[in-house]
């Protein structure tokens, strides 16, 4: 079953926005068993749109659309599809009472231009978006094939897709999908390649694994489809199983990343952590609090960038920064147990490093970073990594490295 794409927004080609929505959308479709033929990413014009969605029609079972649904000028896809389809808009009194209440609870009028959201295409089945005033809208052809179009707002979106998939799947069949990611952590991707390329060569036709490496971590998807439940189901379970005795050295688990893995570690055992960061400057927090409930585990955290605050707030010695520096084993192990005792909790993580691309020296070049984590008896686990990369990059790999370290500290294990 083949579904494309289309994402509407100057702002796509231009550069100044990353297209994100397409990579969650493909994501999510393929999950479910759906075939993403096409992705295009077009400007905000009547002709654009026009053209971009006759092609589609032409060669795919279903499009989704992003972007052009709003009040403003230069949102003009519902317009575009009502023409195309040669449907006429109609007020739609559900959603005119949603734009209604959107805007009394912010204490703001309803203008005329934010009234028209209500209008949408005649008898299309209304997507409902909790989070602003553009309404999504599903439409069937004459040839039955689905038109769905949604706010290029990610988060809005993101909130509506569910509905989305259910009228996928009740429109099109696409059989039997299963599917598990595994997350793997520890070894290089031509080394987990080279160690499990047997199995790989080995697997039957209905079965795909595919490698999606992500900042230090590698994730491993097992993707199964067929007609027949039972079969399928069967083959699918007897190649994991010879998959996770492969990489069980380095397996870490089926949560799609570490942080939820490390956040249910310490909810299953009813402990509190800590975190004082230098080089990544709160990103560890930041992926802990992504966790929804992370107020039960995750006590606080100390951005300390500068050596006064190593100093005055985690109790790092003068001493110790003058004779070491900041970049290293010493400090960091003094920063950790410092955040520990501060706000009093089970453990502790800490980094201090050079993110560059500044700051490095011969004997400290950029990329260079400390982790320590502790528990509250005092007990200390140091790593030295070296992570030569972009300053965003050795953020995000920094941090995945420190959440290792604490759940192999942990002697983490399913």
């Amino acid at each position: 079953m083949n579904i494309e794409i289309i994402n509407i927004g100057d702002e796509l080609l231009l550069g100044q926005v990353v297209n994100t929505n397409a990579t969650f959308m493909s994501k999510e479709l393929i999950n479910y068993g759906f075939n993403v033929s096409h992705i295009v990413a077009i400007a905000d014009d009547k002709k654009e749109i026009e053209d971009a969605l006759l092609l589609s029609l032409k060669r795919s079972d279903g499009v989704i659309i992003t972007g052009g649904l709003g009040p403003t000028k230069d949102d003009i896809t519902k317009e575009t599809l009502a023409r195309v389809l040669n449907i006429p808009l109609v007020e739609d009194v559900e959603t005119l009472q949603m734009v209604r209440d959107y805007f009394n609870k912010r204490g703001l009028p309803l203008t005329d231009t934010n009234r028209q959201q209500a209008l949408l295409p005649k008898d299309c089945i209304v997507i409902k978006n909790n989070y602003g005033t553009a309404a999504g809208m599903c439409i069937s052809t004459s040839e039955k094939k689905l038109i769905i179009s949604l706010p290029g707002v990610p988060f809005e979106m993101k909130a509506m897709f569910p509905e989305v998939i259910s009228l996928l799947k009740t429109h099109y069949k696409t059989g039997i999908i299963l599917q598990k990611t595994l997350l793997i952590a520890g070894i290089g991707e031509s080394f987990l390649s080279d160690m499990i390329a047997d199995f790989e060569d080995n697997l039957p036709q209905e079965i795909k694994l595919a490698y999606l490496p992500n900042a230090g971590t590698i994730r491993l998807r097992l993707t199964a489809k067929g007609n027949d439940e039972q079969e399928l189901k069967d083959t699918f379970e007897s190649n994991l199983a010879l998959l996770l005795e492969k990489v069980k050295d380095y397996f870490i688990g089926f949560e799609q990343n570490i942080s939820a893995i490390l956040f249910k570690h310490f909810t299953d055992n009813n402990q509190t952590l800590a975190t004082a960061e230098s080089c990544t400057g709160g990103n560890i927090a930041h992926l802990i609090t992504l966790n929804t409930g992370a107020s039960s585990i995750y006590k606080g955290g100390i951005v300390a960038y500068s050596n006064e605050v190593k100093e005055r707030v985690l109790n790092v010695k003068t001493n110790t920064l003058k004779h070491f520096g900041a970049v290293s084993e010493q400090v960091v192990i003094e920063m950790v147990q410092g955040v520990c005792k501060l706000l009093h909790t089970d453990y502790a993580i800490a980094t201090t490093g050079i993110a560059g691309p500044t700051g490095g020296s011969e004997e400290k070049p950029v990329g260079t970073i400390w982790i320590a984590v502790c528990d509250k008896a005092g007990n200390t686990k140091t790593k030295k990594c070296f992570i030569p990369t972009t300053r965003d990059n050795f953020i995000e790999r920094a941090s995945n490295e420190a959440i290792l370290l604490l759940l192999s500290f942990l002697h983490y294990k399913l």
